[in-house]
């Protein structure tokens, strides 16, 4: 069974190898092949990123372009994977020939009063790449939450290039105490907070409908007083990248700690927003965003359902 275990692991070592020995532009070539080939071959994926982009923009696109965008979408992806591979070809001087960012002095600036940082990040252009963008940036001062891979190999392999320079990972299993630790020690931490958070979640408005999202960086912003920052990845035409990190988000006080939660969850949702317009195709959109019904929603759509099956 770890032979089999490791296949996968080889396969992509190998895989990544070649990559890394390709010209940029014949890489993103063969990455833009590998997100069309994605979009062709899975089809719940395909779907649900369709599904997704309907109830983001409703009437707005015709048929034939919301397939463009999905499309696109997968490509970018597709490139992301490539990007990934290539990431051992990147040192804190050549990253800056791939990427520009705009507002380092902003976190830096959160990071002197002393009680760390809070960063929302989505899965936006080449998420991945920001990693190496705050460990190079905050240099030993940058840490994000990640899931483990279930195949312990692949997972080395992963997270060893996520961590390539300085940034530092925090697996799941130990986020709460390892995060409130971070923070009380002066790190930027960072969260993939943009996916479905099941009935764990807060639910807001995204795009118009209510949307469990993620409430870790807004409770931790809240209970520790680490400045919050919103942060994402923008691919350029020419596949280079730029990194934007906001000014501090002013949070919202009240006397309700779950309002709180929720009114400060959904401004930085209402910001994500605003870049998915923008940038329609950088989304992971074949992620199942609306998976999650509010209680009251659930609850309906179970009484419909008996009284089908009653008749």
């Amino acid at each position: 069974m770890k032979i089999f275990n490791r296949v996968p692991y080889l396969c992509v070592a190998a895989f990544g190898w070649f990559v890394r020995r390709l010209p940029k532009r014949l890489a993103m070539h063969l990455g833009s092949m590998i997100g069309r080939l994605l979009y062709r071959a899975l089809k719940r994926r395909r779907q649900i990123a369709l599904e997704n982009l309907k109830i983001a923009f409703g009437d707005m696109f015709s048929e034939r372009e919301f397939q463009e965008i999905g499309v696109q979408s997968f490509i970018n992806v597709g490139k992301t994977g490539i990007e990934f591979l290539r990431f051992p070809k990147l040192t804190g001087g050549n990253i800056w020939q791939e990427v520009s960012v705009e507002g380092t002095e902003h976190l830096i600036h959160s990071l002197e009063a002393g009680r760390g940082a809070v960063v929302f990040l989505p899965h936006f252009g080449n998420w991945e790449l920001l990693a190496l963008v705050y460990g190079v940036i905050i240099p030993d001062q940058a840490k994000a939450l990640a899931f483990p891979l279930k195949n312990w190999w692949l997972n080395e392999l992963v997270w060893k290039y996520r961590e390539l320079l300085s940034l530092k990972l925090i697996p799941r299993q130990q986020a709460v105490k390892e995060t409130f630790r971070a923070l009380k020690s002066n790190y930027a931490v960072g969260f993939f907070a943009d996916q479905d958070a099941g009935r764990e979640g807060v639910f807001v408005d995204f795009f118009g409908r209510p949307t469990s999202a993620v409430r870790g960086p807004v409770t931790f912003a809240l209970k520790t007083g680490a400045p919050l920052h919103f942060s994402l990845d923008i691919r350029q035409r020419d596949d280079r990248h730029h990194v934007h990190i906001s000014p501090q988000v002013t949070l919202e006080r009240s006397d309700s700690f779950e309002q709180d939660v929720q009114t400060n969850t959904a401004r930085l949702m209402e910001c994500l927003e605003e870049y998915i317009r923008q940038y329609p195709a950088q989304w992971l959109w074949m992620h199942n965003r609306w998976k999650t019904l509010p209680e009251s929603d659930w609850q309906t759509k179970r009484q419909m359902r008996g009284s089908v099956e009653r008749h």
